[in-house]
């Protein structure tokens, strides 16, 4: 894989985690989050040959909103995403997190459903 592509992982908690969290030491919370996520990508990545960089951020919010914020902020060429199956019912009224980033984001969006 060319040196030029970079891998972005994002984990973001919306805003009512956080908060139901924030008492409970976020900051400690924060680092050992991060900290398995590397570890994970780590692992995963080790064997494979041409592995691309990575680096992964931790974030609070909105998690539509993060997202774009991150692809804006990095300039990233794509945003992958990975959805879960929700009932039409939940997606009607509250809209997936995958649809409000197609809709709302610059640049192209590639959403890969998981299992």
């Amino acid at each position: 894989m060319p040196d030029s592509v970079r891998v972005t992982l994002q984990n973001t908690l919306s805003v009512e985690t956080y908060s139901k969290l924030q008492s409970d030491g976020v900051s400690k919370l924060k680092e050992i989050i991060g900290k398995r996520i590397d570890a994970f990508c780590s692992s995963e990545l080790e064997n494979l040959d041409g592995a691309p960089k990575f680096e992964t951020l931790l974030a609070e919010g909105p998690i539509h909103r993060e997202i774009i914020d991150a692809a804006e902020r990095l300039g990233v060429d794509m945003i992958v995403m990975g959805t879960r199956t929700h009932s039409a019912t939940k997606q009607f009224f509250m809209g997936s997190t995958a649809n409000q980033v197609m809709r709302h984001s610059d640049v192209p969006v590639l959403v890969v459903p998981l299992s």
